[in-house]
């Protein structure tokens, strides 16, 4: 089939699987290309070898995406691609016999040969415009906390969280309408505008400042039911690690002279997807709006690239860090490094025991809270002892015995997909029993161990943390909650976390090479958890997945 002939590409919302952002950006020593996401912290230029560390500017970043029509040649076989493909439909409509049966293949073939032929020939783009439009790109994570059922079996809560990415539009949509609803810019390449790309990127819509507004469909998912399968008695649901950047995208403005008469033709320049066909008033509202410069006064801003120095500034070990790490240690001293723009940098933490100090096996970090938790109708509560005393005054169910003056969280992404919100429940309700002894200072040296970095920084952390009150109920527990109990309790209480404190946890490693908790073998983290990589990152729930599951569910 000739390439005029193919189908056509996806459209936005086909095209943008989910999946963070790719931008672009270069080494500032070789100039090498790499991408980075969200996630990424540090990593080691491909090309000449330097550890690169990001940081994000104290502004919104602005990037622009990559574009595949360039000018008015791309332009016309888009058109053409089109008009072909409508054409099928045509063809097969007022050659159909009698009964409605369409004429055979070879004979649309021909005829759409011939079409093809004379659009070809007649076919010419009078005038093209490019613009840039700008668009918000928020990124986050839903996390929901549900006590509810499963049909008629017993009471349970579950904890699961879901990326969310959600793409609006930054442009005035009272003086113009691209035709982009249900646009996503999911897993799109990026790179930083810059103030010389300015000439070559425009001419720009102007963008307007995100408002409380745009966020409103993210609040609608917040107590939305996500997960089928589960009769939700009452649930708490929060927007996460909410990020945001502002991305322009091409788009073509396109007078097209045809068998038609003179028309406009609205190009998505980065789908290669023709939008719409505007009329004259609106073309001209849309190029009256372009200007030059939409950095304005506050000059460039995007993700920053510092050059900074690999080994270990105690031992000059030769430091190796995993993108994602916030911290890590360093495997010959035992040290915790911080990668910042200024080099790696010595950050306390403590290490943790359960009995005689472990030399050899695994540590996983989490990160510690001293809390203070305010109930209505109670005294302010320092310890975990008498926070279970306040939900179950007649006596603790089987199991349920958390204890200590401390808030835990795992300092890892587990959150996001089904195995991991399943751990990430199962160490809260272990870790928060569990009779650690929490000693500052390095991991001691003389063994044979793993430490695993963190990958969650503290600010994530305390956005996580009020879930772990929900997280410490098992089945047993979960069964003597209630509406008001959990309203009282939970929802409405009051929890105020203070002495941020890293440590990490001895786990041990066992056949399946999973790592079990000690004193609890059932309790176990899967290594495809800690390592991440793209096997996990296919692993993602997403609220559009999420939502179009339930939707099929119901209508099933």
């Amino acid at each position: 089939m000739p390439a005029s002939l193919a189908p056509r590409p996806p459209g936005p919302a086909e095209a943008a699987p989910s999946g963070p952002l790719a931008i672009v950006l270069s080494c500032p020593k070789c100039g090498a290309p790499f991408t980075a996401d969200d996630a990424m912290v540090s990593v080691s230029c491909a090309h000449c070898g330097s550890l690169l560390v990001l940081s994000a500017p104290g502004r919104d970043e602005i990037y622009v995406a990559d574009e595949t029509t360039r000018g008015r040649e791309d332009l016309r076989e888009t058109v053409i691609r089109y008009r072909v493909q409508a054409e099928v439909a045509e063809i097969a409509a007022r050659h159909a016999d009698s009964e409605g049966n369409p004429p055979a293949d070879f004979f649309i073939q021909a005829r759409l040969a011939a079409f093809e032929r004379r659009l070809r020939e007649t076919l010419q783009v009078v005038d093209a415009h490019r613009l840039a439009v700008p668009y918000w790109h928020l990124t986050g994570k839903l996390v929901q906390a549900t006590l509810g059922r499963h049909g008629d079996g017993p009471k349970v809560v579950r904890l699961r969280a879901w990326e969310v990415e959600h793409t609006i539009p930054a442009y005035d949509t009272s003086r113009g309408d691209l035709r982009d609803r249900g646009l996503r810019l999911s897993r799109s390449r990026v790179r930083p505008l810059r103030a010389a790309d300015l000439a070559d990127k425009g001419p720009f819509l102007p963008w307007q400042p995100v408002t409380p507004q745009s966020y409103r469909e993210i609040d609608k998912w917040k107590l939305r039911d996500l997960e089928p399968g589960i009769e939700a008695v009452t649930r708490k649901g929060e927007y996460l690690s909410a990020r945001r950047m502002l991305v322009y995208r091409a788009y073509w403005l396109a007078r097209v002279a045809g068998d038609g008469g003179l028309r406009w033709v609205l190009v998505d320049g980065s789908f290669d997807s023709i939008a719409g066909h505007p009329e004259e008033e609106e073309t001209r509202s849309l190029l009256e709006q372009a200007i030059a410069d939409p950095l304005r006064s506050t000059g460039e801003s995007y993700r920053r690239v510092a050059i900074a120095a690999s080994r270990c500034p105690d031992c000059g070990h030769e430091a190796r860090l995993e993108g994602a790490a916030r911290v890590s240690v360093c495997a010959n001293c035992h040290l915790a490094l911080e990668p910042r723009p200024d080099g790696l940098h010595v950050r306390p933490y403590a290490h943790a025991r359960l009995g005689q100090v472990a030399l050899d096996g695994d540590y996983v970090p989490f990160w510690r809270y001293e809390f203070r938790l305010e109930i209505d109708g109670a005294p302010a509560l320092t310890r975990l002892e008498d926070y279970a005393r306040v939900l179950f005054p007649q006596g603790l169910p089987m199991g349920f015995a958390p204890t200590g003056p401390f808030v835990w969280v795992p300092a890892v992404r587990l959150l996001g997909t089904e195995f991991g919100d399943q751990t990430f429940q199962a160490l809260v309700r272990w870790i928060h029993g569990a009779p650690l002894e929490a000693e500052d200072g390095k991991i001691p040296l003389g063994g044979d161990c793993t430490a695993w970095p963190a990958t969650l920084d503290e600010a994530e952390a305390q956005e996580a943390a009020p879930f772990v009150l929900f997280a410490l109920h098992g089945n047993a527990s979960a069964a003597r909650l209630n509406t008001m109990l959990v309203g009282r309790t939970i929802l409405k209480a009051k929890l105020a976390l203070a002495s941020p404190r890293l440590v990490a946890v001895p786990f041990t490693r066992a056949a399946d090479d999973a790592l079990h908790a000690p004193g609890a073998p059932a309790v176990r983290i899967p290594p495809l958890l800690l390592r991440g990589g793209p096997e996990l990152e296919a692993q993602r729930a997403t609220v559009h997945r999420a939502r179009a599951g339930a939707d099929t569910d119901r209508r099933a």
